[in-house]
């Protein structure tokens, strides 16, 4: 029996079980929901025929890379790092734009303060941490 007749096989049980049923919702082959059903309700045997099928696939898909890792072991890597390949290039973007922890450690260090320069034609600049103390342009002081 080819591995496409096993499928069929197993399609076909299952749609013929299926036939003239209300409720046709198979719980998973050895669940709690499972063991509940009664024993000869066809939804058991359904059960147990999705769960050999979902194991065969398994098992040739497991085979299949065997092979694949024995005949030609780049092709393998290729297929086995294809999906954390797609997912390194979705991420790619995402963390070139992302500061580095050099640049995070820059922004958070503390400068040394501005100097604050009163500007002629403005208003006397408050000087910080000195309540009413103001710094005036050098003109406006000569011209005092």
């Amino acid at each position: 029996m080819t591995a496409d007749t096993a499928q069929v096989w197993a399609e076909h049980q299952v749609t013929t079980l299926a036939e003239g049923a209300r409720d046709w919702t198979v719980p998973p082959y050895g669940s709690l929901a499972w063991s509940r059903l009664p024993p000869d309700d066809p939804r058991r045997f359904a059960a147990v025929v999705e769960a050999a099928e979902r194991w065969r696939r398994q098992t040739a898909e497991e085979q299949r890379l065997d092979r694949l890792a024995e005949e030609d072991p780049a092709a393998w890597y290729a297929e086995v790092t294809a999906a954390a390949n797609d997912e390194a290039r979705r991420l790619v973007g995402r963390l070139a734009r992302r500061r580095t922890q050099r640049e995070l450690e820059a922004a958070r260090t503390h400068r040394p303060p501005r100097q604050v320069r009163a500007t002629p034609g403005w208003p006397p600049v408050a000087i910080p941490g000195r309540p009413g103390r103001y710094l005036r342009p050098a003109a406006h002081l000569a011209a005092a």
